[in-house]
């Protein structure tokens, strides 16, 4: 009966730490479950972690992925329109997984950000790498061309800007830049250039019916040596005899001439009235000029003031008239210093 009694009581023992020990792993167990953490939206989680710069808690987040989220949003509020393609901050800022045995309440990566914006534990640095687009801009290049009459210009080519990438390295300190260093160009897209046709083509004022037409003066010094007038005096070719100081009186290739010196300047006046305004000068064989022609009187009956003729002297134009057109209205009496 001893030894039964004995065995009961063992049995019961065993039994009893049995108990015991389910009550004991049921209430840890109860414990472990029981310890968690809030997140914003109040839902119940089992694992929060902590963000810290240095030994200073800046926040505890519900997850390191919201905890991350936290340092970029304080980096992009200060780089502004910057953009980085790295940066990192000076605090340090570490991840911890908390063990806790309270309840805690975390909060939004983003209220950490805040928090250090609007109270930072020292001066917020900013390192990093900033991307920035530069304009490379197109040049204007200049080709001269015998298709167009000098003083014309076409555009060929519009041309394009081309862009670079600039990489630097930036230290930013509370908002602002406080060194920038270059360490990186590349050219991301090659400019094209504009491309203008400058024309070279000279006016000689000779029609495709091989008649003359006026042509205004643009040259404003040494008309004589001049591209311009020798192409107006070159569209016309003659061989003959030249009216001179010696000889006053020739047939030239228009008919009669004969010379006259005379104060030009109501001719002059009468012509830019009409329209004409050229410059007035005197010719090194002392031919008097206006603009690129010589001038000259004429019989306004066939060759009104304006009219283009051919002289001896080279291409002239009809500024006056003389008493000499009554009997003899092809005469041309040249404008001379003689």
């Amino acid at each position: 009966m001893k030894d039964l009694f004995k065995i009961k009581q063992m049995r019961n023992l065993f039994l009893f730490l049995i108990a015991l020990n389910v009550v004991v792993f049921g209430i840890s167990g109860f414990v472990k479950w029981n310890t968690y953490a809030l997140s914003p939206d109040g839902k119940r989680i089992q694992q929060a972690v902590a963000v810290k710069a240095g030994d200073h808690v800046l926040g505890y987040t519900p997850s390191r992925e919201e905890a991350e989220e936290a340092e970029k949003d304080i980096i992009n509020e200060y780089i502004g329109d910057m953009v980085l393609t790295e940066g990192k901050t000076n605090l340090g800022i570490e991840y911890e997984k908390l063990q806790f045995g309270n309840h805690l309440q975390t909060q939004k990566g983003q209220d950490i950000a805040k928090q250090v914006l609007n109270d930072p534990t020292s001066e917020v640095i900013i390192i990093g790498t900033v991307l920035e687009t530069e304009v490379i801009k197109k040049d204007t290049v200049m080709k001269e061309t015998d298709e167009l009459m000098k003083g014309e210009t076409e555009v060929r080519e519009e041309g394009e800007d081309g862009e670079r990438s600039i990489s630097s390295d930036v230290r930013i300190v509370n908002g602002k830049v406080t060194s920038k260093k270059t360490v990186k160009k590349k050219v991301t897209k090659k400019d094209k250039d504009k491309v203008v046709m400058v024309g070279t083509k000279l006016d000689n004022g000779l029609n495709e019916d091989g008649s003359y037409r006026f042509v205004h003066c643009t040259v404003e010094e040494d008309i004589e040596n001049s591209e311009e007038y020798k192409a107006i005096q070159g569209a016309f070719d003659y061989n003959g005899p030249v009216l001179s100081r010696s000889r006053g009186t020739i047939t030239g290739p228009s008919g009669k001439e004969t010379y006259y010196n005379l104060n030009m300047s109501g001719c002059i006046n009468i012509m830019s009235g009409r329209g004409f305004n050229e410059p007035y000068w005197v010719r090194s064989d002392g031919v008097k000029m206006y603009g690129y022609y010589v001038m000259c009187a004429a019989g306004l009956s066939i060759r009104p003031k304006g009219s283009i003729v051919e002289t001896s002297n080279g291409l002239g134009i009809v500024v006056d008239t003389g008493g000499f057109a009554s009997h003899n209205p092809r005469q041309l009496d040249i404008a001379v210093t003689w």
